[in-house]
Formats: C-alpha cells, structure tokens, sequence
C-alpha cells in the first residue's frame, strides 16, 4: 500500500495532536470526504472483537456432523418415546453469546453440558411446548393435549425426566464426532434462568444449531450451541468434509425388523406347467381323468411363491428325493 503522508508531515501532525493545536474531535457539520455533508448519525461504531461471520459454507465438516445427529434425534424419539417424529436441522449460524441468551425461545428447558475433551460447557435448550408433549408421551398420554407453557415451571420429576433424555441426546452427539474426535458427554445441570448460564462471555462466538420437531400435532424446536473457540484445533479437519457413522440404533433396528421377516413361513409351489380350464370343465373333473400339459417332461417348472411366478428351473430326482433346481430368475 503507498504512503500517503510522508514522515515529515507524520511527524508535524503528531506533533499539533501533541500540543492541541489539531483538534481529535469531529465538530458538528464538518465537510466529509467529497464535499458531502453527514450527521454524526451516519456512522456507527464497530465492534471489531465480534466474531458474526457466518461459518456457513467453511466448515462443511461441522455441518454434516450437526445434520448427521438430526437423524439420530430421529432415532432417538422413537426408542425413547415410540413415537415417530421428523426432524429438520435448520441450519447453523454464529452470534455472540449475548445475543443467543438474548433469542432463546422462552419458555424452554435449559441444560448445561460438557462435550469432553472439548475446553468449554454447551448449551442444550428443550422448547417447552415440545418439552411438555414429550412428558405427557413417556407417562402414559397420547401427546395431543397442549399444555399451558406460559408461567409454569418444570417440577422435579419432569425435570429430571428431561435431563435423562438430554444425556441421550448427548451419546447420539458423541457418534455423530466419532469421526472427528471421541467425545464423552456429561450432564451438568439444569438451569431455568437463561442469564445464570455462564457457559461464555457476553461477546464469545457461539455456533447455534436448531432442529424442528415435528410430532404433530405439537411442533417445537431443540438448540445445540457450543462457544467457536471450542473446536479451534479441528478447525482444518472441519473444512474438509467428513464421514459420519451409521446410527447404531437404526442399524439394529433393522437387523430385529430384518430377523422376524427372515422366519415369516410363506406357500412356495413347483409347477410343471399352468393350463387354462373353464369352471365347467374343472367341475366335470373325476378321480382318474388326465390333463394334457403343455410339456413333455420336468425340464421346465416355475418355482412360485405365495402365488407369484419368482424362478425358472427344472425338477430333478435323486435317491428317491424330488427336488427343484433354479436355473434363473422369473417374474418378481
């Protein structure tokens, strides 16, 4: 970059700031940069220690973790509640933690939990409304009935209800890093005043990544937020994209959905050939009477499962035993 002013004249401006004869101030109406006239309310200060550049689109790493534990929320509201629900990750965006306290969707069940090794406490937030329709589930109700959000605190019970799910939120959380780096989760406590957190500073970066519950008829949200600095040294692997691990739960899921339809009986027929007969002739039919096939022999059959035509083969015999051999696939 040129200079503009030499040393000489640095020198001398320094010098007049030194000894007041240059004013520092800026007076009312004084002329602007290309003869333009401004208020002082043209300008605003700026705050460069705010880290509000999103990261969306830089640490595509990040991403596919935080929409990978989506799936496992997924997952979760099903073997946790038996109730099928879908589950939108929103996306993720970067504010000062300030302004996060300041946006948490109140009323909400509110957590504070470590992500070990990771050198900072996270937040986990529980929209009420949604919090609520999951106590109603897992003590008997049916979910439908909203309850009133506005002025009522959680009790004991249903408090320590939400914190034994957020610690299975948190196992669902350590899968989805397992690529990245082996986290252990901890509950630390519940927390009712968003302002007594303490999880960061008022102007800390935090990622805030927000998932949509949808378990009609409630809808409510869950927020994960996690200070930026935390994950500073996997910054260059979270630039990059990662592979997540398939969701255990899901997995064994299908294996036991998988094993029960494996030992399902079903009606399996060989058929030397197929011939079409009215209903008069079927009932004219009598012990001894001949059908004329279509086929010489056993070199062509049909394998047909539960009444449908699945492999083609022939019929075989050996030590007295009949069998069917495939030779190829069939209809499916």
């Amino acid at each position: 970059m040129p200079q503009i002013l030499s040393q000489d004249e640095i020198d001398a401006l320094l010098g007049g700031i030194a000894n007041q004869q240059v004013p520092t101030g800026d007076p009312a109406g004084a002329a602007r940069p290309g003869g333009a006239e401004a208020a002082s309310g043209d300008f605003r200060p700026y705050d460069f220690t705010r880290s509000e550049i999103s990261t969306r689109g830089r640490l595509p790493g990040l991403e596919i973790i935080l929409n990978d534990f989506a799936r496992r929320l997924q997952s979760m509201f099903a073997s946790q509640l038996g109730k099928s629900v879908d589950v939108n990750y929103d996306g993720m965006e970067i504010v000062p933690y300030g302004t996060l306290i300041q946006n948490l969707p109140l009323p909400a069940s509110i957590h504070v939990v470590r992500l070990e090794p990771l050198r900072s406490m996270e937040v986990m937030v529980v929209e009420a409304r949604l919090a609520f329709a999951m106590i109603e589930i897992f003590f008997g109700g049916a979910g439908h009935k909203g309850a009133k959000v506005e002025g009522r605190d959680f009790t004991p019970i249903e408090t320590a209800f939400l914190g034994k799910f957020v610690e299975r939120m948190l196992r669902g959380m350590e899968e989805s890093w397992q690529s990245v780096v082996p986290l252990k989760g901890r509950y630390v406590r519940s927390e009712p005043n968003p302002y007594l957190l303490n999880v960061a500073s008022s102007s800390d970066a935090m990622i805030s990544a927000t998932y949509t519950i949808n378990m009609p008829p409630i809808s409510g949200a869950i927020l994960f937020s996690m200070p930026l600095a935390a994950i500073e040294e996997y910054r260059d692997q979270l630039k990059t994209g990662v592979q997540v691990n398939d969701n255990p739960e899901s997995l064994g899921l299908f294996k036991r959905a998988q094993q029960s339809l494996l030992g399902i009986e079903v009606d399996v027929q060989a058929v030397v050939d197929v011939v079409d007969m009215s209903l008069g002739e079927i009932m004219k039919l009598r012990s001894g009477d001949i059908i004329q096939l279509n086929v010489a022999g056993l070199d062509e059959m049909q394998l047909w499962v539960e009444g449908k035509q699945k492999f083609h083969g022939k019929g075989a015999q050996r030590n007295g035993n009949k069998a069917f051999v495939a030779l190829d696939a069939g209809q499916r």
